[in-house]
This record gives C-alpha cells, sequence and structure tokens, in this order.
C-alpha cells in the first residue's frame, strides 16, 4: 500500500473514490497529465507540490525520491525540448530532491544562450548541482565557463559577472581537479574583463580543490587585480587558498620570499609595488601557512641590526660621555626594520618552529619600542621550548619599554606583565619555579605586582592539574571557568593530546571564549593538536560560533575571525569528505554580498 504523503491529498482520494480517481499520490498521475495535451500545466503544478510535500516531510521518504529519480526523471528528459516553459518548475522539482541523478538536466540548464529566462536556468541548475553534489556536471561548468571568459559581455560585462561567478563556485564546491586549469584562467583575467567578485571565488574555489598547480596562480592575482582592503579581499582569499593547499605550496611562497617569482614581481612593477611590499607578503602567507619549511628564509630575512645574544658579555661602556637625551650613533635603529621585524616575528611565532626561539630573543629588546618588542614577545609566547621560555622568564624579571615610547611612566614595564602571560602559557610542571621566582622579582614594585596577578588563574591550574590530560579538557570545555585559564588549557592540550581529533574539536568549541586574545590562541591551537589530521566537525565549530555571532560581533575579535578562518582551510576535510549544504537562494546570497561589501 503507498504510504501518503500529506493529509490533503489523502482526504481528496477517500472523496474520490481511490478505484475510480487517479491517485494524486501517484507519480503516474501527474506524469500522464504531463504528456497528455492540454493538462501539462496542471500536471507540472500538481507534480511540484507532491514533490515538496515529499521533501519536506518529517517521515523518511527516501523511497518515495528513489521512486521520483526513477520515474519521473526519465519523463523530465525527455520533455526538456518540448516543455520549455517547464523547465523552471523541472529544476525547482530537482532542487529538491536534491539528487546528482539530475546531472543530465542540470547540464541541459547551464547551457546559456543569452537571454534572461536561460540566464534564471543556469542559476538555478547551479543551485541543484552545489546542493547535489552533481560531479558529473563538471564538464559542462568547464565549457560553458570558458565561453564565458572569452565572451563576458554575455554575463552583463565587467560590472556583472553573476554567472561566472556561480559556476566558479560550483567548481569548488564539487571539488573536482580537473577544473584547475580554467580556474587558473578566471585568475588571470584582467580587472577591465572582470569584476574581482569574481577572482574572489575563483581562489576560494582554488583553495577549496587543494591542488598545488594553483599555487603560482593565487600568488599573481594579489598583484593582477587591485581590490579594496578587506577581510574577504583577494589577497585575503588567495591566502585562506594557499594555507588550504598547505606543505605543497611552500616552495613557492619561498621563492616569492626570494624574490624569484618574475610573474609575480613583473605584475608589482607594473601596478608601483616595491619588491619589499611583495616579500611582506610572501611572510604573511608562511606564516597563516605555519610552513616550517619557510623558517629558515624568513630568519634571513628578519633584519637583526640591535639585535643581541642575551649570553654575550655586556660590552664595555665608553668613558666619553654621551649628551643627555642622545643615542650614539650605532644605536639608532632603522624604525623600517624593526618594524619588519616585528611582522617577520608574528609569522616565526605563528608558525612555533623552535630554530626562531633564539634568534628572536636576541631581538627582542633591540629597541625596547612596543611597535617591535610586544610582537616579538608574543611570537615567542607560541614557540614551546627551553630557549622561548628562558627568554619570556628574563623579560618578566627585567623587561622594560622605552620611556619615549609609552604614555607615561606606569607603563614603562609594561611588557613584564605581557611576558608573563606567554611565560605561564609556554609553562610546564616543570617551569613552575621558574616563573614564580620571576614573579617574585618584581615584589617590590607594586604597580607591576598588581597586574602580573591577572595571570593567577593560569598557574592555578597547572599546579592543580599537572600533565592531567582529562583535568585540562574540563577546563576548556567550562564555559564559566577564566578565560586565561582556558587558554592555558589548549596549551597544555598540544603537549598531552596531540592526534587527538576528540580533544581538537572540544578546543574549537572553546573559540566561543569572550576574551579576543584567547580566542587567537584557541584557533592557533586546534591544528598543533590535530598534528596534521584533518576534522572537518572543527571546521564547522567554528563556523557555528562565527555564524552565530553574525552582526553582533565586536570588532576586537577581527582578528580572531581571520585566525579562524585560516585554521579552517588547514582542518577541514576536502571534496566530497566535506558534509553536503544546501545551495544559498536568492535572498542568503544578498545577505552574503552585502555582509562582504560591509567588511570593506
Amino acid at each position: 500500500m503507498r504510504k501518503l504523503v500529506f493529509p490533503a491529498l489523502f482526504a481528496l482520494a477517500l472523496a474520490s473514490g481511490a478505484c475510480k480517481e487517479p491517485d494524486p499520490n501517484a507519480f503516474e498521475t501527474h506524469i500522464e497529465n504531463i504528456q497528455k495535451e492540454g493538462a501539462a500545466a496542471a500536471g507540472y503544478s500538481d507534480l511540484e507540490k507532491l514533490v515538496k510535500a515529499i521533501t519536506t516531510s518529517p517521515a523518511d521518504n527516501q523511497a518515495r525520491i528513489d521512486e521520483f529519480v526513477a520515474k519521473v526523471l526519465p519523463v523530465f528528459e525527455a520533455r526538456w525540448d518540448e516543455d520549455a516553459e517547464y523547465r523552471d518548475q523541472m529544476l525547482s522539482m530537482l532542487y529538491l530532491v536534491g539528487r546528482p541523478e539530475g546531472a543530465s538536466l542540470w547540464n541541459k540548464g547551464l547551457v546559456f544562450d543569452g537571454s534572461d529566462a536561460s540566464r534564471k536556468l543556469v542559476l538555478a541548475s547551479i543551485d541543484g548541482i552545489i546542493k547535489a553534489r552533481a560531479v558529473a556536471t563538471v564538464d559542462t561548468l568547464i565549457a560553458q565557463l570558458d565561453i564565458l571568459l572569452a565572451s563576458p559581455k554575455k554575463d552583463k560585462g565587467p560590472d556583472g559577472g553573476e554567472l561566472r561567478m556561480e559556476m566558479v563556485k560550483a567548481l569548488g564546491e564539487l571539488a573536482d581537479g580537473k577544473a584547475v586549469p580554467i580556474l587558473i584562467k578566471v585568475m588571470e583575467q584582467t580587472k577591465e574583463n572582470q569584476p574581482v567578485s569574481v577572482h574572489r571565488e575563483a581562489a576560494k574555489s582554488l583553495g577549496l580543490i587543494g591542488d598545488p598547480a594553483a599555487t603560482e596562480a593565487l600568488l599573481a592575482v594579489t598583484f593582477r587585480v587591485p581590490d579594496a582592503p578587506s577581510t574577504t579581499d583577494i589577497g585575503n582569499r588567495s591566502k585562506l587558498a594557499l594555507v588550504a593547499i598547505g606543505q605543497p605550496a611552500a616552495p613557492g611562497v619561498i621563492k616569492m620570499l626570494q624574490g624569484g617569482q618574475e610573474e609575480v614581481n613583473k605584475l608589482a612593477s607594473n601596478n608601483g609595488v616595491d619588491l619589499l611590499i611583495v616579500q611582506q607578503t610572501a611572510v604573511g602567507i608562511l606564516g597563516a601557512m605555519g610552513a616550517k619549511d619557510g623558517v629558515d628564509d624568513l630568519l634571513a630575512f628578519m633584519p637583526r641590526d640591535g639585535c643581541v645574544d642575551p649570553n654575550a658579555e655586556a660590552p664595555k661602556k665608553s668613558k666619553k660621555k654621551k649628551k643627555k637625551g642622545k643615542k650614539a650613533e650605532e644605536e639608532v635603529i632603522d624604525p623600517a626594520n624593526a618594524s619588519l621585524r616585528a611582522f617577520v616575528g608574528n609569522s616565526l611565532g605563528l608558525i612555533g618552529d623552535e630554530r626562531a626561539a633564539a634568534p628572536l630573543c636576541q631581538c627582542v629588546s633591540a629597541t625596547h619600542n612596543a611597535g617591535d618588542m610586544f610582537p616579538i614577545t608574543e611570537a615567542l609566547g607560541r614557540i614551546p621550548g627551553e630557549a622561548s621560555m628562558s627568554c619570556l622568564v628574563d623579560l618578566v624579571k627585567n623587561g622594560e619599554y622605552d620611556p619615549d615610547t609609552v604614555e607615561s611612566s606606569d607603563f614603562i614595564k609594561q611588557i613584564r606583565w605581557e611576558a608573563a602571560r606567554f611565560a605561564i602559557l609556554l609553562a610546564g610542571p616543570e617551569d613552575v619555579d621558574a616563573v614564580k621566582a620571576a614573579f617574585s622579582s618584581n615584589d617590590g614594585d607594586e604597580k607591576v605586582k598588581g597586574e602580573l596577578a591577572q595571570w593567577s588563574a593560569g598557574m592555578e591550574l597547572l599546579e592543580s592539574c599537572k600533565a592531567d590530560k582529562d583535568c585540562y579538557v574540563k577546563t576548556v570545555k567550562d564555559q564559566n571557568a577564566d578565560w586565561f585559564a582556558r587558554e592555558k588549557a589548549a596549551y597544555e592540550l598540544v603537549r598531552l593530546a596531540k592526534g587527538d581529533v576528540d580533544v581538537a574539536l572540544e578546543v574549537s568549541k572553546a573559540f566561543k571564549v569572550r576574551n579576543p586574545d584567547a580566542r587567537v590562541s584557541m584557533a592557533l591551537m586546534v591544528p598543533r593538536i590535530l598534528d596534521g589530521k584533518k576534522c572537518s566537525a572543527c571546521a564547522e565549530a567554528f563556523e557555528d560560533v562565527m555564524q552565530g555571532e553574525k552582526g553582533t560581533m565586536e570588532a576586537a575579535m577581527q582578528l580572531a575571525v581571520l585566525t579562524a578562518r585560516q585554521t579552517i582551510a588547514k582542518v577541514r576535510e576536502r571534496g566530497g569528505a566535506r558534509a553536503a549544504a544546501p545551495a544559498a537562494k536568492a535572498e542568503e546570497k544578498a545577505e552574503e554580498k552585502a555582509e562582504e561589501k560591509a567588511e570593506e
């Protein structure tokens, strides 16, 4: 006996007499009308109502969907050419069903003839393709996209690009390597032929596919196409794509840092961009990637003027008196070099390789300017090992900012309590005494002593949990726990739960912690815990937090959001391993575009 889908049709069937009248729940009833002269309009309309009822029912109607595929799809294929006025209804039903077997019809719908009606069919086909993950449409998408690249005016010229953007998006969602050459071709288009929104989408799609063959195109596009600075501009999109590609992309980025990417250099020069900016871009990408292969080149690139070995013998003081307020000529450090050193230091911290600790420690007090002293301290706080720990302890004891670079004398020793946070984050149980001694050395300064007290929750957690993984997991999961204690717990879990996907997921969920600095740490620690493993559930946890705060998130969280996006690119599984998601409908697409514009 056929399972009835909804009461209205059930009542209609009973009133009409099931043995005499056609069954409104039977696909055959509507197929017959579709094929009957003069009854097609009612046939398609009633069939669409039935499909909506089936696909929105809370009951398990998989058998009915299978029946639709077997009985209705062949009819649609046979009548596509003849029933042109009903194609939109066919595509609407295919979207509702969301089965990849619809590819043959979507391939027909993708063929663009330049009319508005055809445009709507193309967009409707793409929505269905994305929802169903219909990989059998890849060849048609590539062919139609190529036609539009050759004749961009068909896509409403450079101020339009909607069809190209949606085709590019679909190719990324399908994650088929066959699409890489056409997506590279999209990236190579000039701003005159294509709006930058299409370049951005192409960069995103190349990241989803993850083929290192796209590395050079992703590096070049930032200097080929001007884009207004934002968190979603072409530079950030291409960076995220390179992060998603991961280690295989690192040699190309290192080559760019070395000044050897000729196409990039040429494009930069044509746009009046200095080679140093090109190299700084590479520095930022390597940091976001966490590329350990780039550490030696980054250290070679980092300015070292003013850096000293903290273990070296102190130089003898000159007997010649210096004028008050003046520095000897050899002590003057180029501010541009100090700024660049801070930028490189930040990337080295994001990478977290111990080889960078000693060189950074040598440079941390080069200027005593907060502009580079704090970023290097922060970088040391993200690099595990004895060298970083020793340097941070010394900063807690002796660190000072240049009085000329701070608002008042109250902040000359601010670096001490800033370094203390990172010293506790890095400290293992064996380091507790050293950190406590560094804190105690400031007992005579009430200002510093009071500021150091803000980190007590982290130290108490370390002394309490010691090497107990479950103790730290409990703290990470506790939304009512002190934010710094949760941050400390995430650091400890890198040591104690390497490769543990379940723990990584809990840290991902803890991204909801209210402190922006702790959020950055949560995002940074997840890939370190995973240690090369993928975790799509972790990516979804980050996205859930950001989605839940959409429109209400504070501006202070922007760095945390960017860091989370990079983590998502690192840990999400590619292609079919990702959970299928319904394609965004028109209202959602408009909302997404408005949000991107707001970020610019």
